[in-house]
């Protein structure tokens, strides 16, 4: 792994080993224009950026969710394995968020701010000061996890198993902490190809080898098989490691004739550099960290008040197994898509701050919170409907908790619209008023949690869930708003969407009734999650729920606003 990171070291900081300047020899060159300065990688409008991540999230998801299926059915892993496997990666993604978590947003809001005035070079000593410093912060990290395995799963977890997991998961630390410096790179560009590639590529390598190893260790105990998927996210991180490097090697001499071609800036020292990264990181961090660290106090307070209620160790686990390896995948689903509305929002929205653009910024803020309103309100209502079938159909080996995803599935509206509130308020400068809403919200779950699970057991999960949601999502939002001195717009965000999903949901649920005995039931699905999403379009549309300004950035579907 050291020789890995070398090597990209030396080739990223244009050196060889007696430290002469390289001599280069890419040929592929891709220039644009951009405030008398030319970029080597084509910056993207906002909707071919959202495109772009989106498709990425689409694939991304669709291969994780299978490969999440295809283990959770295999003989000896099923919700027990859920279980040990989950445990291990709310801990790694609490490492991450503070190693690494909130890099890529620092550096493509840092980035942006450089390119925005015309500083390549500037632009460029971000990301090469970032890399040196993040590579031996994940380093460091990395060494934490890996011997501190056994004692964070036995005098923490209290769930032994689990210390396999989280040594197997160490190195993939590393590689993250690395890559997100590049993935900023390119995301303070404005370019998200790069950036979703990877993260696609990841994903095709984590889901292929999690089966195979999964299966390669079938017959042992369900501990033992989780490490057969931990296993495939370190390698699957360091390939996508490796993708990002090549990326900016092909494209390495045009970032270099940019930066010759920029206009002169006064430029930042190394140390100032830094404590400008750090400035950002931290805020950012901070809500990712408390994200991650509220999951590993949900773990303790579900496992305590379960054991509690009445359950064993093993029992325990499994009931805990069906809320992180079934309910939480479907419930995520949606975030899929809306990802690919925040990930552009951020470099975006910073770069009208800076032009002092207010107007603009808080336009494509309010697109956002409007799309994902379209896309939570009718997965919400698919979900509750359609949930007891979806369990039977995809988790045959392993059905229980249809009724969890029924409750938790309401959660969706919240989380999304904090979400995008959150990457807004971090485009803006308000850069710890995530964090703190998340702690807010992750003091009153935890409360919640501990007073009464041991009374009613596994079924409180779910609602606490909305509750956290629903209170980040509160505070998120208010203050974004009077930061702007706007209103949020109630009547086309959220009601147009709601009024359109509730007709949807009325006419699947009739439609999977009258068809239900005689029509196969995931055939059944499929025919009313089509009809469905007609119905809901064709609201939506009467609605009229975009102005002409909104129809304009989406020049595709054209002739459909026409029509309508």
């Amino acid at each position: 792994m050291l020789f890995v990171y070398l090597y990209i070291f030396i080739q990223t900081h244009n050196l060889t080993l007696k430290s002469v300047e390289m001599t280069f020899k890419i040929r592929y060159n891709i220039t644009l224009e951009l405030e008398g300065i030319f970029l080597a990688i084509k910056k993207q409008t906002f909707m071919k950026s959202v495109t772009v991540v989106l498709a990425a999230q689409l694939l991304i998801k669709f291969l994780g969710f299978i490969y999440r299926v295809i283990l959770t059915n295999i003989e000896g892993f099923q919700d027990a394995g859920n279980s040990y496997y989950g445990t291990g990666y709310k801990v790694y993604v609490f490492i991450l968020a503070i190693a690494t978590t909130g890099v890529p947003n620092a550096i493509s809001k840092l980035v942006s701010e450089k390119l925005a005035v015309g500083d390549a070079k500037g632009a460029h000593k971000v990301f090469r000061t970032a890399l040196k410093l993040f590579t031996f912060v994940g380093l460091f990290f990395a060494c934490i996890l890996l011997f501190g395995s056994n004692y964070i799963a036995t005098n923490i977890l209290s769930n032994e198993g689990v210390r396999w997991t989280l040594a197997t998961l160490a190195p993939a630390v590393w590689f993250v902490s690395i890559a997100a410096v590049f993935r900023g790179y390119f995301m303070g560009m404005q370019n998200m190809s790069a950036h979703s590639k990877a993260q696609v590529l990841e994903q095709v390598v984590n889901s292929v080898f999690s089966v195979i190893f999964v299966l390669l260790l079938t017959g042992k105990s369900p501990e033992i098989m989780a490490i057969g998927s931990t296993a495939a996210t370190a390698v699957s991180c360091l390939t996508a490691l490796v993708y990002l490097y090549l990326f900016y090697k092909k494209h390495r001499t045009s970032i270099y004739e940019a930066i010759k071609n920029s206009a002169p800036h006064m430029q930042d020292s190394t140390r100032v550099t830094i404590k400008k990264i750090l400035r950002y990181v931290i805020p950012i961090s901070f809500a990712s960290i408390v994200v991650s660290l509220s999951g590993i106090v949900d773990i303790l307070s579900v496992m305590e008040g379960l054991t509690k209620y009445g359950y064993d160790l093993a029992t325990a686990n499994e009931k805990y197994g069906i809320i992180v390896g079934k309910v939480d995948i479907l419930v995520s689903i949606p975030h899929t898509f809306n990802v690919a509305f925040v990930t552009p929002l951020i470099p975006i929205i910073t770069e009208h701050i800076v032009k002092k653009e207010k107007q603009a910024a808080l336009n494509k803020i309010n697109f956002s919170m409007k799309l994902s309103s379209i896309i939570a309100f009718p997965c919400m209502v698919g979900l509750a409907v359609l949930a007891t079938p979806i369990f039977n159909t995809i988790f045959p080996n392993a059905p229980l908790g249809a009724t969890l995803l029924q409750i938790e599935v309401w959660a969706v509206i919240f989380s999304l619209i904090a979400q995008v509130s959150q990457g807004s308020l971090n485009g803006i400068g308000k850069l710890f008023v995530p964090g703190m809403s998340v702690l807010v919200a992750a003091i009153v779950k935890y409360i919640l949690n501990i007073k009464l699970i041991p009374i009613y057991g596994e079924i409180i999960v779910p609602i606490t869930t909305i509750i956290y949601h629903l209170v980040n999502c509160l505070i998120v939002t208010t203050v974004l708003y009077r930061t702007l001195r706007r209103k949020p717009d109630i009547k086309n965000v959220y009601m147009k969407p709601l009024i359109s999903s509730a007709i949807m949901g009325i006419v699947v649920f009739i439609l999977f009734k009258l068809f239900s005995g005689f029509v196969p039931t995931a055939i059944n699905m499929f025919i009313c999650v089509a009809f469905g999403a007609i119905v809901y379009a064709v609201a939506l549309l009467k609605m009229q729920i975009f102005n002409k300004e909104e129809q304009a950035s989406l020049p595709r579907f054209k002739k459909i606003f026409d029509l309508f």
